[in-house]
């Protein structure tokens, strides 16, 4: 701890000698403007990597949908099932994203590709910012804007057509809004439908874009809804059930349609994506009998058990999703508990620990030549060197907590609950180095809070507390439990997972 107020006293110094946050933020911005601009070549001549083709493949068939509808002409339904809902896979948020781009250029080549990314994530990205200044305060504008927007990695990746760094950036504005209702809820006012109409499009954006979100969004709403219960009453406690309400109607009808899809498609019930099963089998199971057997080899890993299942499904007249649950079923039979707990820790390590990877691999297909490797070696040091400060204050800030202020504990708590959601990921899929961008945001709010509450508790003669009346104080006292708990779990949880991997 001595450490960290040390760093905290630096923190101090140095944000004396800064320019106003208001200044800064337009600085920081310009900065990361020709960050983009400096990056942009490493990635514009970059191939589709992977998953990225079925973005690209989907929103290309949504464009067809497009152009067909303003020709009164029938759309391709073939098509839209091949490659829109294809194994039920991928969320079609970005396919939607990049669906104009293919209107207008419907041969759209790799730098325009990169290019339009790059510039729809700014687009976010000065959203995101507005909204953050408004709801927390420039000071998180500005933070948020350093971290991860500052991060060479997360600057590549806002290139991609991986939805993972746009889903934290609506994710951390999703939380904003979670945090400035609750300041309203404490007043004694109730969500406006304009605020519950927001919640519903903000959730179901971070959910098109990202389907492993799903559970910090049952969180965020489950939170919402019973501060609401816990700090109204009479009418204007219904008032705020009744925007509940309409958020989840807003929430579910823009969801429909892809369920509906999905669903149809694959003759079986998808709310989101089909990729537990295999997930699963792949992560934890044993390769080589998911296929019961070996699955074809020629093949990518995750599309050798998904082609098996369409075979046969077809064959058998089952959905090709039952027939993944037989196969993962079968793959994980001999799990033992100490194998699943090491592959958990290597999933974590996969998470946390190579944040830089996409670096190498977003590049044209015969290498980026000299110049272009000087780039790649700048981009992938400077990650981690700015990745890992914020990366261990926000591990340690999970296992601490902050006290300062009735508004330091509520965004501390939404903070800690949105991550542990978050970090279920590894516990059930192969992780990799793309998948902690949807989590960034909330390692600056996380490591940010913990600094400044070490700062608070550290000055000589000032209280370390405000001093709460009513229900504030009654609200301060239901939420250090609730903190202690969050920690608590966090710290279980990591023991747990040791001691069953021994």
């Amino acid at each position: 701890m001595n450490t960290v107020a040390r760093a905290g006293g630096l923190v101090t110094r140095v944000a004396a000698r800064l320019p106003r946050p208001e200044v800064l933020l337009v600085w920081l911005l310009v900065a990361h403007v020709v960050m983009k601009l400096l990056i942009y070549p490493l990635t514009m001549n970059a191939p589709a990597y992977n998953d990225e083709q079925q973005y690209y493949d989907s929103a290309r068939a949504l464009s067809n949908l497009v152009r067909d509808v303003f020709a009164f002409s029938t759309p391709d339904g073939a098509e839209l099932e091949r490659n829109v809902v294809g194994s039920g896979w991928f969320m079609p948020g970005m396919a939607i994203l990049m669906a104009p781009l293919f209107v207008v250029f419907p041969d759209a080549a790799d730098p325009l590709c990169r290019a339009y990314l790059g510039l729809a994530s700014f687009l976010v990205l000065l959203w995101a910012v507005g909204s953050l200044r408004k709801r927390l305060g420039t000071g998180y504008a500005v933070l948020f804007v350093a971290f991860p927007a500052l991060l060479p990695s997360w600057v590549l990746m806002s290139f991609t057509a991986y939805g993972d760094p746009l889903s934290g950036v609506v994710l951390i504005v999703l939380v904003a809004h979670v945090v400035d209702m609750l300041r309203k809820l404490r007043g004694g006012e109730p969500p406006a439908w304009k605020e519950a109409v927001q919640l519903g499009l903000l959730a179901i954006a971070v959910l098109y874009l990202r389907s492993s979100t799903s559970i910090v969004l049952a969180v965020l709403g489950g939170v919402t809804l019973v501060a609401a219960l816990l700090l109204l009453r009479g009418v204007q406690r219904w008032r705020a059930v009744g925007a509940a309400a309409v958020a989840g109607l807003v929430c579910m009808v823009l969801l429909a349609p892809w369920s509906i899809a999905a669903s149809k498609s694959l003759d079986t019930r998808v709310v989101t994506t089909t990729t537990v099963p295999i997930s699963l089998a792949n992560t934890f199971g044993d390769r080589e009998q998911i296929c019961f057997g070996k699955c074809d080899p020629d093949s990518y890993l995750w599309f050798r058990p998904l082609r098996y299942a369409r075979e046969a499904g077809r064959a058998t007249g089952e959905s090709e999703v039952v027939v993944e649950k037989q196969m993962s079923d079968y793959a994980l039979r001999d799990l033992t508990r100490r194998d699943y707990a090491r592959q958990a820790w290597w999933n974590i390590g996969s998470y946390f620990f190579i944040p830089a990877n996409f670096v190498r691999y977003i590049a044209p297909d015969g290498g980026r030549g000299a110049v272009g490797e000087v780039g790649e070696e700048v981009a992938w040091w400077s990650t981690y060197l700015l990745y890992v400060p914020f990366f261990l204050l926000m591990l340690i800030s999970m296992l601490f907590v902050q006290l300062r202020s009735l508004e330091a504990q509520i965004l501390d708590a939404i903070t800690k609950l949105a991550l542990l959601a978050l970090f279920v990921q590894p516990f059930v899929h192969i992780a990799g180095s793309r998948y902690w961008t949807t989590a960034g945001p909330l390692f600056m709010v996380a490591a940010v809070g913990f600094v400044r509450e070490s700062q608070v508790r550290r000055r000589p003669g000032l209280p370390v507390r405000e001093r709460l009346e009513g229900t504030d104080a009654q609200l301060s006292q239901w939420l250090k439990p609730v903190q202690l708990s969050l920690s608590g779990v966090f710290a279980l949880t990591l023991v747990v997972l040791g001691l069953m991997a021994i």
